[in-house]
């Protein structure tokens, strides 16, 4: 009996759209999956239920077909059972969800059960209530069944065994019930009041980080494209030399963007900073180069006092002052570690850059369009670019609400594009200052 056929006639008959895959394995053996979309704001996200999925029938009688999914976030809402859930997150935690839940029934005081040394005769905790009043009730525990249903399948991860009995294997997530949604949006923005109000207190009160978990189907993506151009397996093989060596603290910062692949705009401002450290060495080379130019002039006479001030004037920015603003700085920084061909070969080189910087969506970052066929200008314009983004990440003062780059939103997703042509660019920063590798 084709295990998938019942759910695939629940789908139907609700008019979701679905499709049947078949993989078939190196050694020859196939399987089959239930493909189907799953509403996340505007967008769709692949649910795959294969064929041997134990929990089928509990599939079949669960709520999933009521939820929908909340952008940015690993979480979900249902206008017509008045909840939201979303997963959570605790940076630096090491051990059983189980310990969590003890640890917040302890410090909130839900009862003392939690004291006891033998936890072997506790009552297992299911979940702690945060906040509860007649208006909403807010708690973190086991996730339900529609959450593991379409989060486990979504992210194809192992099954947890039975989705009916072991709730005790399923990942932590904070639940609010009871509250009134008619969108996505409301959802969302309620999501974030509540959990940035209990989770600071959190926080504060008792040194407890939990956060929400962003929703990963689209970086995986991003990832899995990035590495597979970077794997090597295509590229000439040579020996491994220590022929130049390179700056410590640009190759610190160049790591550090490198091992937050799941946090861009960490990256996107850690390849910044690799850049920046640059500034000085080429802004004092063209402040140099100035003062020369300005001696050598015929004109130039040392006994002019506006002549001496003016090279008193470079002579002070040189050591310290004023040596432009930081705009100024990058654009002379490029304009010396790499040519406008250099940029526009690696972004004709890369499709998924090319449709970018040609398409619509470079706008929604940037109103500074990059000039693909002019090898002058185009150093100009992406200094420009490249320091529109970097305030709009930096700065978030309250009276600069708009157009600010901020994380889990949606401009966040379009900066993977911008890292790449970023990277690049702190790569050859990087190489232009190595020097001859020193053996002793």
């Amino acid at each position: 009996m084709d295990t998938l056929s019942p759910l695939k006639a629940i789908l139907d008959s609700n008019k979701i759209e679905n499709r049947i895959e078949i993989n078939t394995y190196y050694d020859g053996t196939t399987s089959k999956y239930l493909v189907f979309m799953f509403p996340v704001a505007r967008d769709f996200e692949e649910i795959r239920i294969s064929e041997n999925n134990q929990n089928i029938n509990s599939i079949i009688s669960s709520n999933f077909m009521k939820f929908r999914g909340i952008s940015n976030y690993e979480a979900m809402w249902s206008n017509e059972l008045r909840c939201i859930e979303c997963g959570i997150t605790v940076p630096g935690q090491v051990g059983p969800n189980r310990l969590l839940l003890r640890k917040l029934s302890k410090l909130l005081r839900l009862g003392d059960c939690i004291d006891s040394e033998d936890n072997t005769k506790q009552e297992e905790l299911l979940s702690v209530t945060l906040y509860s009043s007649e208006k909403e009730s807010v708690s973190i525990g086991y996730c339900s069944k529609e959450f593991l249903i379409l989060h486990n399948n979504s992210t194809r991860r192992m099954h947890f065994g039975d989705i009916d009995k072991d709730v005790q294997r399923f990942p932590l997530t904070i639940k609010i019930e009871n509250v009134s949604l008619k969108s996505q949006e409301d959802a969302k923005k309620e999501l974030e009041k509540i959990t940035n109000t209990l989770f600071y207190q959190l926080d504060l009160i008792y040194d407890l980080l939990v956060t929400l978990s962003p929703r990963m189907d689209r970086k995986k993506e991003q990832l899995n494209r990035r590495m597979s151009g970077r794997n090597g397996e295509n590229s000439e093989r040579r020996n491994l030399e220590l022929t130049y060596e390179y700056d410590n603290i640009p190759m610190k910062l160049y790591w550090l963007a490198q091992s937050s692949v799941y946090s861009p705009i960490f990256r996107y401002f850690a390849l910044y900073q690799v850049v920046e450290y640059y500034f000085p060495i080429y802004t004092e080379i063209s402040i140099k180069t100035k003062m020369r130019n300005l001696i050598k002039d015929p004109i130039f006479n040392i006994n002019k006092d506006e002549d001496l001030l003016q090279l008193l004037s470079l002579a002070r920015n040189s050591n310290g002052g004023n040596i432009g603003d930081e705009r100024e700085q990058l654009n002379i920084t490029l304009r010396n570690i790499l040519s406008g061909e250099d940029i526009i070969q690696f972004i004709q080189k890369n499709h998924a850059l090319q449709s970018y910087y040609t398409d619509k969506n470079w706008k929604k970052l940037s109103e500074h369009k990059l000039r693909l066929s002019d090898n002058v200008g185009i150093i100009d314009d992406v200094s420009a670019r490249i320091y529109d983004i970097r305030c709009k990440i930096v700065h978030n003062k309250a009276s600069e609400v708009t157009n600010k780059i901020l994380p889990m939103t949606k401009e966040v997703s379009l900066l993977e594009e911008e890292i790449e042509l970023l990277e690049f660019i702190a790569r050859k920063a990087i190489i232009a200052n190595s020097h001859p590798y020193n053996h002793v």
